[in-house]
């Protein structure tokens, strides 16, 4: 009896430590469940969450510091490549070339420069066109050389520098070439290249002109059949240019001409020649027959008009009874009248002189009325001497239709205003 009193007792007493105990278990593995729980979304999260690239990291710890770490590495990738902020690229384009305000301007104002810098770097573009030789000068001539892309613009550059070139900024035009269309043309000079002393075409237009390669390209890349045609036809036209003294300016202005066969275009030349023109162009050449008629038959007529004077600062001092110094001064007043035809001085001349009795002084001091048309001149004399006016100066002649007319109708009521009479 008395073991089973002491049984109970001590099972009574193992019964109430389990259950003051069991609370604080509770909560212990509560708390100790919670804990895992916590750390384990932080781990799953850190798992789910993308990291970031090294160029990211690298751009952000450089936006917030100011700098890079020493001892972190940025790989660079062209498609995380960002644009060139337009106060870098001129910064850069200033410490390089140390350009003028107008010739940053005239870069930055390209087209193609504007739609670029945003998207991409074009100041790689400029470390390679740099490290290749390009000029300051070129870059001011020829600004969208910074929009090229640089994966083109590397063969394009292999391509030019396969020919025998003298230096790279005589071939920059052609950059702007497709690769095809380069590699064509690169094809077509490299074929000649045993054919021609200087081995390049571009190179004996350049020495038979007396003009820079760099300004030959420049007109011949937008005239590109120049550097294809045959050689033989393109050397006998040229050298036609040449043998009748076109200016070398206009001739590569106007290319259109070699496409001509070289007798036509010696024929034409030489009618130009013996129709005494001072200045042989090449649109004589290739103009219609008719056009080439009247500029040749005005030609004859100025020739007749002139007679022993060599000028139409002499011819027009003659008429006036000035010297040929006097002279320049008067048509120096109004510089048009250096352009005036002097088939059409000599008609409104007769005229002013002979019909309407002007003198030459008054000519002289109002010189603006060589260049105004004949037929409106004796038009408006005619008006004005129906209705009893001559005009002090020969101003009124050369004004405005509007103006003309105000000062007719305000001579017509000073007319009225005389003949009506006083009231007694």
């Amino acid at each position: 009896m008395l073991r089973n009193l002491l049984r109970s007792f001590e099972l009574a007493l193992r019964l109430h430590t389990t259950t003051a105990i069991a609370p604080v278990l509770a909560r212990a593995a509560t708390v100790g469940c919670s804990r895992r729980t916590f750390f384990t979304q932080y781990e799953y999260e850190s798992q789910a969450r993308p990291r970031k690239s090294l160029l990211t990291a690298s751009a952000a710890t450089t936006a917030s510091t100011g700098h890079e770490a020493d001892n972190e590495y940025v790989p660079y990738r062209l498609e995380q490549e960002t644009g060139t902020r337009a106060s870098v690229l001129i910064d850069t384009l200033r410490e390089r070339f140390r350009l003028t305000d107008a010739e940053l301007q005239r870069i930055m104002g390209d087209d193609s420069v504007h739609r670029s810098y945003r998207s991409r770097s074009l100041t790689m573009t400029l470390d390679l066109l740099e490290l290749e030789g390009v000029s300051k000068r070129s870059f001011v001539e020829y600004p969208w050389l910074l929009s090229l892309d640089n994966k083109r613009l590397q063969l394009k550059l292999e391509l030019i520098k396969s020919m025998n070139i003298r230096d790279l900024n005589h071939f920059v035009p052609f950059l702007r070439l497709t690769v095809p269309r380069l590699r064509k043309l690169v094809s077509a000079l490299n074929a000649e290249m045993k054919t021609i002393p200087q081995q390049n075409r571009v190179y004996y237009i350049s020495e038979s002109l007396h003009v820079s390669p760099e300004i030959v390209t420049k007109y011949l890349s937008k005239r590109l059949f120049i550097l294809e045609m045959p050689y033989e036809m393109f050397e006998k036209n040229l050298q036609h240019m040449i043998d009748y003294n076109v200016s070398p300016i206009n001739i590569l202005k106007d290319l259109w001409a070699f496409r001509y066969t070289p007798r036509s275009v010696q024929l034409r030349l030489e009618r130009a020649k013996r129709a005494k023109k001072d200045k042989i162009m090449p649109w004589m050449v290739r103009c219609p027959e008719l056009i080439l008629q009247r500029s040749l038959k005005l030609s004859l007529d100025e020739l007749q008009v002139l007679g022993k004077h060599s000028s139409v600062v002499e011819y027009l001092g003659h008429r006036l009874g000035f010297s040929v110094s006097e002279t320049k001064v008067i048509m120096d007043r109004h510089p048009q009248v250096h352009t005036v035809r002097v088939t059409k001085i000599k008609e409104v001349l007769d005229y002013l002189l002979d019909e309407a009795k002007f003198s030459r002084f008054e000519i002289a001091q109002v010189p603006r009325i060589l260049c105004h048309s004949l037929k409106t001149t004796q038009a408006r004399v005619e008006e004005l001497k129906s209705h009893g006016c001559r005009p002090s100066s020969l101003v009124i002649l050369c004004r405005s239709r509007r103006e003309y007319e105000k000062f007719l109708e305000h001579w017509k009521s000073q007319v009225r205003s005389q003949q009506t009479p006083a009231d007694p």
